[in-house]
């Protein structure tokens, strides 16, 4: 069900929202009432964004997954010199944040060891992020004399990632900038951010030196380019059941 509140809900809702967090909205409309209007499309939209990305992150991370396992054995992500330092940064997060079960004879919790902690969980608890990462061309490990450039191209990808994406045309990069787009999207809706204006890409500028835009039925397809990728007949089927292109003809 829709949130649909009368006037004088929105009237009491304004200013628990704050002006801040409201200035973009009332920028774009001529009243406060009009405002709160399109901040709350604003949420249903993030909301059917969210659907959308959330089965395109754990299908995007399961496919990378098993063919990096393949590859390089069921605990690939122990082995450091496979990665770059912002990846083992990542996996590292993801590690010190995996609580273990209560050991029934001690009562403590137990010991966290490869052997314990199951190869999905470091799966399914890794920052989106640090998939996308996987994507990219590789940075550095180590510090000065030891510093040392890691190439994710004749490594992971061409030895693993990119049996994940069999419809992506072969291309590293291909993936990893739908890859870095859906990532912006995902970010900007998980934190209630204004999607009225686009969706912001981080880093890139246009001519002018403006911040360079996706549109949202350009986001939209790119979470579902994303997934065709991997699977087209899931890429279509979530193309006929999002709810993002409905919501984007409704906007006040």
């Amino acid at each position: 069900m829709q949130i649909q509140p009368t006037a004088a809900q929105l009237t009491l809702l304004e200013p628990l929202i704050s002006r801040p967090r409201l200035a973009p909205f009332l920028a774009a409309t001529a009243t406060p009432a009009a405002a709160m209007k399109l901040y709350l499309w604003n949420v249903r939209l993030s909301a059917a964004f969210g659907e959308v990305i959330a089965l395109a992150e754990v299908i995007l991370r399961n496919a990378m997954a098993e063919q990096l396992a393949t590859a390089y054995g069921a605990t690939w992500y122990a082995r450091p010199e496979l990665f770059d330092d912002r990846t083992i940064s990542g996996f590292k997060t993801t590690w010190r944040n995996i609580t273990m079960p209560a050991d029934p004879a001690t009562g403590k919790p137990a010991t966290k060891t490869l052997r314990a902690v199951p190869a999905g969980k470091i799966v399914a608890e890794s920052t989106f992020g640090c998939w996308v990462n996987l994507l990219d061309k590789g940075g550095t490990r180590g510090d000065g004399p030891y510093r040392k450039n890691v190439d994710y191209d004749s490594t992971l990808w061409r030895k693993a990632l990119h049996k994940a994406f069999p419809n992506s045309g072969g291309k590293r990069t291909t993936v990893f900038t739908t890859a870095s787009h859906v990532r912006s999207l995902r970010n900007r809706a998980a934190h209630h951010e204004p999607l009225i204006d686009g969706v912001p890409l981080p880093g890139q500028t246009d001519r002018r030196g403006n911040t360079r835009r996706l549109t949202l039925a350009d986001a939209h397809t790119e979470v579902l380019r994303l997934v065709e990728y991997i699977d087209k007949d899931v890429a279509t089927w979530l193309g006929q059941t999002s709810r993002v292109p409905e919501l984007l003809h409704t906007r006040p």
